[in-house]
C-alpha cells in the first residue's frame, strides 16, 4: 500500500515538473526558439558558429536594431510606427548632402534633429490631431521616402567621410567585434535602463496598459506619446548614419521594409501589440531570431523571395504566441 502511494506521489511530481518545464518553455518561447534555431543552423552549416559569421549577423542587423529600440517604446505605450525605414532613408540622404556643406559634426546634429522632428510630427498628429497611429505614420512613411527621392532625383549620393566616423558608424572593429555593434549595444543598454528603471519608462508602460488610469495618476499622456515617437525618429536617423558610415553613400531606397523587421523583432521578442509590458532584452532576442533565420537561409543559398515568406510566417507565429502568453498571464 505504501509502495503504491509512493509511486502515485512520484507520478504526480513528474507531471508537475513536466508542466512547469512546458510552462517555462512557453513563457520563454523567443529564447527557446533562438536556441533551437542556432542548433539547427549549426547542424546545417559548418560556417554558422564561426566568429566571423556571428559578428556579421550582429553588424548587419544593428540598423534594424536601432529602429526596434524606438519601436519598443512605442509598442509598450500601445502605439505603432511604420515610418522608421523611410526616416532612415531620408537621414542617409540628408547626411550625404550635408557633410560637404556643414562638416561632419553639424551634419550629425542636423540629421538626428531631422529624424527627431519627423517622429515629433508623428506624435503631434496622433495626440493633437487624434489621427490613428497607423494612418499618421503611414503618411510619414510616404512623405519621408518622397523627400529622399526628391532631394536626389532618385540618385545615390557619394560622400567622403572622416576615418573616425567610418570606424564607429560603419566599418571599424575592436578585435573581432564591429564598432557599430558596440554603439547599438550601448543604445540598447541605455534604453533598457530608461524603460525599466525610470519614471518615464514606468509612465510609458502604464499608458500602454491603461491610458485612462495613467491620466488619472497625473501622467502627461499626450506629451509622453510625443516623446516616444520623437525618440523613435531620432534612433531611425541614427540608423541612417550607420548606413552612410558603412557604405559611404546615401541611397533614397535605404531602409526599405526595415520598419517591418523592427516590428517583427519587438513582437517576436514577446512585447504584445496591446502594450503595457515589454523590454529591450526581449527585443534583442527577437532581433537575433530574425537575424539567425535570415543567416540560415543565406548560408543555404535560399532565394531572397523565400526569405520574405519566412519573415511573414515568423511574424504570424510570433503574434500567435504573444497572444497566448498574454492570455495565460491574465
Amino acid at each position: 500500500m505504501q509502495t503504491r502511494t509512493h509511486e502515485a506521489a512520484l507520478d504526480v511530481r513528474d507531471v508537475g515538473i513536466g508542466r512547469r518545464v512546458r510552462a517555462f518553455l512557453f513563457q520563454h518561447a523567443p529564447l527557446t526558439g533562438l536556441i533551437v534555431l542556432s542548433l539547427v543552423a549549426a547542424a546545417l552549416s559548418p560556417h554558422f558558429l564561426t566568429a566571423e559569421n556571428l559578428f556579421n549577423i550582429l553588424r548587419q542587423w544593428s540598423m534594424v536594431g536601432l529602429i526596434a529600440v524606438g519601436l519598443t517604446f512605442i509598442i509598450v505605450a500601445g502605439g505603432i510606427d511604420l515610418s522608421g525605414g523611410s526616416i532612415l532613408g531620408l537621414a542617409a540622404i540628408s547626411a550625404a548632402l550635408l557633410v560637404p556643406v556643414v562638416g561632419i559634426g553639424w551634419a550629425i546634429v542636423l540629421v538626428l534633429a531631422i529624424g527627431a522632428l519627423a517622429g515629433f510630427i508623428n506624435g503631434a498628429f496622433i495626440t493633437w490631431g487624434d489621427v490613428p497611429p497607423f494612418v499618421a505614420t503611414l503618411g510619414m512613411l510616404a512623405v519621408a521616402r518622397g523627400l529622399a527621392f526628391t532631394l536626389t532625383e532618385g540618385r545615390s549620393v557619394d560622400v567622403v567621410l572622416p576615418d573616425w566616423f567610418r570606424f564607429w558608424f560603419g566599418t571599424g572593429y575592436f578585435g573581432p567585434l564591429p564598432a557599430p555593434v558596440i554603439v547599438a549595444g550601448l543604445v540598447f543598454l541605455a534604453a533598457g535602463i530608461v524603460l525599466k528603471l525610470t519614471r518615464f519608462g514606468r509612465a510609458v508602460a502604464l499608458i500602454g496598459d491603461n491610458e485612462v488610469a495613467a491620466f488619472r495618476c497625473g501622467i502627461k499622456v499626450a506629451r509622453t506619446k510625443r516623446t516616444v515617437y520623437t525618440i523613435h525618429g531620432a534612433l531611425a536617423a541614427l540608423a541612417g548614419l550607420f548606413f552612410v558610415g558603412r557604405l559611404g553613400v546615401g541611397e533614397p531606397t535605404a531602409g526599405t521594409l526595415y520598419e517591418l523587421n523592427g516590428i517583427a523583432a519587438v513582437v517576436i521578442g514577446g512585447t504584445p501589440f496591446t502594450g503595457g509590458t515589454g523590454g529591450m532584452g526581449l527585443t534583442a532576442i527577437g532581433l537575433l531570431v530574425i537575424g539567425v533565420t535570415y543567416n540560415i537561409l543565406n548560408l543555404l543559398s535560399i532565394s531572397p523571395y523565400a526569405q520574405d515568406i519566412a519573415r511573414g510566417v515568423i511574424i504570424v507565429v510570433a503574434v500567435t504566441f504573444s497572444i497566448r502568453r498574454l492570455r495565460a498571464a491574465r
